[in-house]
């Protein structure tokens, strides 16, 4: 026997299985639209619901990774909650069963006539049609990539040692199961290790006592690929990837001691060994998800132990906006005017978790921060679309002025958020050159963010009353924040000559200053715009 040939054929195969299944995702999504996030965001408020949603998306996009990762993705930009995304997760294990009983056929004749038609259509048709054109590709490399692992394997029939091998994993399931979790863990795809197992039992090389641990191990290390995804994230994003280890552990324990009872059971329903193996697979995955759907709760809580900590939870997305307000141009105003100043509040809620960030080193907050700024972001767009539409409408000269000073704020109080942003920029970078302000530098710098975060906090406070009081006391503040960037930067140039600063902090520590500044500037183009309405 070769064995370099056994591993170019094995390798080679399992290199172009991997590049359909991509491919056949990228075309499926890609035809789907946006039709699967909102679908996954959306039918999701009962564990079963999700279960059906998760089976279904996965079926269609071949990849139960993929399904998990976008699920992650979701709870980390806060539109899906842990529990909403518990029955997604356990459902995309049936969805990906879909791609084993696919590769159970013998379908390697076809591939080449499919990738013909596939690459036909690509190629030649309309850009929707060339969406179909990926699909079919995708499908034909999945068949070839089957026909060429299966010639790899064959050889392997003739090897003793390697024969010897897989019968210990049939007499010991345990080192099977090892075996598939480490091999899909390092390729990310249970479905190609599922390929493999099938390709070696058309090639008679392995028997279903020796597959089945293979393939219940396959489901362990798939979630490798949601534990990276996670990596960085929210702590709820974090527990969905832990809680999908979880259930997957969970089922592979549960069907571990009746191996050889669902061996001989499965055994009496296919005809041939790739189709039983295919059916165990398909078993072992609905049975998991069906019985363990109702001890969700239980999965969270183990989740929540693994992952401690309080979820710093963020309110993302519209609250006021409303099109059918359209119609009422002075309600739909002040709708207009709820959202700006939930804006205001979340900018303001931004400055002052960035002064905990670089005066209090509070980690914590780092993450609410960036979390913050893609809400400001998004309500910068939908607020500007919103106006723009009802500007169209019958708006009296008065609300019209008004309208254009809530426009103008929007673009301010977006600004504040920036200007938090690159402050815990500059507590990164310090971390980062390993650095720090001296005792004085940390002292100006607290008593300028107090000044700051006060003149924004009274501008906001003037916009919403209409108070010209608070006006005046904001451009009084103003002049204390400039004269606070002039003194503060003549101490530094002082603390410089004298080297009791470094350099490297000195740089971040006027960058600080002028943030600061900027916020102050901010804080007095909102207020110039009081009582225009």
């Amino acid at each position: 026997m070769d064995c370099i040939e056994v591993l170019f054929g094995l390798f080679g195969g399992l290199g172009l299985f991997l590049y359909s299944i991509s491919l056949l995702s990228g075309g499926m999504q890609k035809a789907a639209g946006d039709r699967i996030k909102n679908l996954l965001k959306k039918f999701t408020d009962t564990p079963l619901k999700g279960a059906f949603v998760g089976c279904t998306v996965t079926g269609i996009i071949q990849s139960s990774s993929i399904t998990t990762v976008v699920v992650v993705s979701l709870i980390n930009s806060g539109i899906m909650t842990l529990k909403q995304s518990a029955g997604i997760i356990f459902g995309a294990n049936i969805g990906t069963t879909v791609t084993a009983q696919l590769v159970a056929f013998p379908v390697g004749k076809f591939a080449l006539p499919i990738i013909a038609i596939g690459a036909f259509v690509y190629f030649v048709k309309s850009k929707d049609d060339s969406y179909l054109g990926q699909i079919l590709l995708g499908f034909g490399l999945l068949f070839l990539g089957m026909e060429i692992m299966k010639g790899g394997v064959a050889p392997l029939k003739e090897s003793e040692y390697f024969i010897g091998m897989l019968a210990r994993f049939g007499e010991t399931p345990l080192l099977g199961i090892l075996a598939g979790a480490i091999f899909t863990g390092m390729i990310q795809s249970s479905s190609a290790t599922t390929a493999i197992v099938i390709a070696m039992a058309q090639e008679g090389v392995i028997e279903l006592g020796a597959a089945i641990p293979l393939i219940m191990g396959a489901n362990i290390g798939t979630c490798v690929t949601a534990l990276l995804a996670s990596y960085g994230a929210t702590k709820s994003a974090k527990r969905a990837a832990v809680l999908h280890v979880l259930f997957n552990v969970a089922g592979v324990l549960l069907f571990l001691p009746f191996i050889s009872l669902v061996t001989q059971g499965v055994s009496s329903m296919g005809a041939d060994v790739p189709r039983q193996i295919a059916n165990a697979h398909t078993i072992f995955n609905v049975t998991s998800t069906l019985v363990f759907l109702f001890f969700i709760p239980v999965f969270i809580v183990m989740a929540k132990k693994i992952i401690p900590g309080k979820e710093i939870i963020v309110d993302s997305g519209v609250k006021f906006l409303d099109n059918n307000h359209l119609r009422m141009p002075s309600v739909a105003l002040d709708c207009v005017e709820k959202e700006v100043m939930r804006m205001a509040k979340i900018s303001f809620d931004m400055l002052k978790d960035s002064r905990k960030v670089l005066l209090e080193n509070k980690k914590e907050f780092v993450q609410r921060v960036y979390k913050h700024e893609d809400v400001v972001d998004g309500l910068l767009k939908a607020i500007s679309a919103y106006s723009v539409k009802l500007s169209q409408g019958q708006l009296t000269k008065k609300d019209a002025r008004r309208l254009a000073a809530l426009e103008h704020n929007i673009t301010d109080f977006e600004r504040v958020a920036d200007h938090a942003i690159n402050l815990v920029e500059a507590a990164k970078e310090m971390e980062d050159e390993k650095v720090t302000f001296t005792r004085d530098a940390r002292e100006e710098i607290s008593l300028m963010f107090g000044n700051s975060i006060l003149i924004y906090q009274t501008a906001v406070w003037a916009v919403k009353a209409g108070d010209l009081k608070r006006v005046k006391k904001v451009r009084e503040l103003e002049n204390v924040i400039d004269q606070n960037e002039k003194d503060f930067g003549h101490n530094h140039i002082v603390r410089l000559r004298r080297k009791v600063c470094n350099p490297a902090a000195g740089i971040i520590f006027t960058d600080v200053l002028h943030n600061l500044e900027r916020i102050g500037d901010h804080s007095v183009n909102v207020v110039e715009r009081v009582g225009q309405g």
